[in-house]
């Protein structure tokens, strides 16, 4: 038998000359051997890898990255299956908290990720022990990667196990060949062609589940939404768009295409036709159609520090539901805003507690820790403070000298979702040391988050960039010295009611295919 070079990436002796162009483990699969082989050329480097080594180097590293998350998934599902992830007070909670979304938080919880994509990979490994077998094995054999796994997961979610096997035996023998849009495009053709009535079904139920998700946070201030819809109406609410900004640089706009496709809509959505006013009608420059149209009122939270806005600081400002905005852009949304000081100097009088007398907090108070925290203190977590329920970290006792009271200290925004895992779920949450809060999870685990706050402690430190979500195990740090001046929002017209937990259907990625 030849010898492998990891160095040349070739057997030292071929027996098929042709085989000379060939790395030795160029379609070898995910095993000891092969991960020794990608680790010795990643220690000595690829300068001695001709060109199609290389290629081969990604497809065989890629394999390995597909059993790795086959493994990570099929843990994940085995954790669903332990007496720790049972509900402690199942009689007391609703569907919801199941064992899965209870090892989807401690997955996610660890990984750093949202509780949704670590109960989607528990999903996935429970999956692979069920109807989708023969995805899973494709995957654990580095047949396809995992974007390919996961259309077919999702193309199949809704369907008979029996139709699931039959699409699976069809589609996953051309899959290492086809791109994950393909595959899905594979998968969805397999279902109609194997049962049509039932695709028909399908189809009728999906539709409600029609949705626009919240805002997604992207770089340099932008933000991304996902629309569920029927292909009939994405189809035709495109092709009105897009009509429409055609029209519009026919007719001279200067913006481009996209810009007008995406300004149209949001005009479209933010107003509405106001055309019995003769002025209205009257074309407005660098805008398609008319000015008939009236505002709708948006609530829009923006915190700017007093230093920035009167200009002798640059300190960013915070945009709730997106982030840190830079010193600029915070004086422009801050202009001609509705303004309310906020100071968060104790001395100042405001409410800060209303001790165990009292269970719902006064307005000032929960505008304050709602100021302060911003998001869900769930590290996983990022739902606006306005649309959270407000929680006694330690639970509220009347006239109980063992209860927690009603204040700022023990008060703490959790959404909805969030709430019931840490009141039901046998997750505890404590305010620890300074300006972090404390997880505890079935498991045994601890994590230690930052609050995600713009404004800072009561006792005025520093702003924190609200940007940060990783955990962080840390000692609690010291306060700092000193304090700075009071600081004050703008513009805002009121609160939101809501659990707004939702995301599109990957938090990574733009719409899928």
């Amino acid at each position: 038998m030849s010898q492998f070079d990891p160095i040349s990436g070739r057997e030292a002796e071929p027996a098929d000359p042709l085989a000379s162009s060939r790395p030795a483990w160029h379609d070898a699969a995910p095993s000891v051997e092969l991960a020794t082989a990608l680790f010795e050329i990643e220690e000595r480097g690829t300068d001695a890898l001709d060109d199609y080594a290389l290629v081969e180097l990604v497809a065989a590293a890629q394999r390995l990255s597909s059993w790795a998350h086959h493994l990570a998934a099929s843990a994940a599902g085995a954790l669903s299956d332990r007496e720790s992830m049972e509900p402690p007070a199942a009689g007391m909670v609703t569907r919801s908290l199941t064992a899965e979304r209870l090892a989807g938080e401690e997955v996610a919880m660890r990984l750093g990720w949202t509780p949704r994509a670590g109960q989607r990979l528990v999903e996935e490994g429970r999956h692979y022990r069920t109807h989708l077998v023969e995805t899973g094995e494709a995957l654990r054999r580095g047949d396809i990667d995992p974007s390919k796994a996961k259309a077919l997961r999702e193309t199949l979610a809704e369907v008979p196990w029996q139709l699931g096997l039959g699409v699976q035996e069809i589609v996953l023998p051309h899959a290492p060949r086809r791109t994950p849009a393909q595959l899905a495009r594979d998968a969805r053709a397999a279902l109609v062609d194997l049962d049509p009535h039932e695709a028909q079904e399908r189809r009728e139920r999906a539709t409600k589940d029609r949705y626009l998700s919240p805002p997604k946070p992207l770089p340099d201030g932008m933000a991304g939404m996902w629309l569920r819809t029927t292909a009939l109406d994405a189809k035709a609410l495109w092709d009105a768009v897009d009509a429409g900004a055609r029209a519009a640089r026919s007719a001279g706009d200067p913006r481009t295409l996209e810009q007008l496709r995406a300004d149209l809509l949001v005009e479209r959505s933010l107003h509405e036709a106001r055309c019995s006013d003769p002025l209205a009608n009257r074309p407005r420059a660098g805008s398609p159609g008319s000015r008939c149209r009236t505002a709708v009122r948006v609530d829009v939270r923006v915190l700017v520090p007093l230093a920035t806005v009167v200009g002798t600081s640059e300190d960013p400002g915070f945009l709730e539901g997106y982030g840190t905005i830079d010193p600029e852009h915070a004086r422009a949304l801050a202009r001609g805003g509705t303004w309310r000081r906020l100071v968060t100097d104790p001395t100042t009088g405001t409410v800060l507690d209303v001790g165990r007398t009292r269970y719902t907090p006064p307005a000032d108070m929960s505008e304050l820790v709602r100021f302060r925290d911003l998001e869900c203190v769930h590290p996983g977590c990022s739902a606006s403070a306005w649309t959270c329920e407000l929680d006694h970290t330690v639970p509220f006792r009347p006239n109980s000298l063992e209860g927690g009271a009603t204040s700022v200290d023990n008060l703490a925004p959790l959404s909805k979702g969030c709430h019931q895992l840490k009141t039901h779920g046998g997750f505890t949450v404590r305010r620890s040391g300074f300006g972090e809060y404390e997880w505890r999870t079935p498991t045994g685990h601890v994590y230690r988050a930052p609050v995600r706050s713009a404004i800072g402690s009561l006792d005025g430190r520093n702003m924190i960039h609200p940007h940060r979500h990783e955990l962080e195990e840390i000692s609690p740090p010291r306060p700092p010295t000193g304090g700075n001046p009071p600081r004050a929002l703008g513009p805002r017209q009121g609160d939101r009611a809501g659990d707004d937990d939702a995301e599109p259907p990957d938090s990574e990625e733009p719409p899928p295919f």
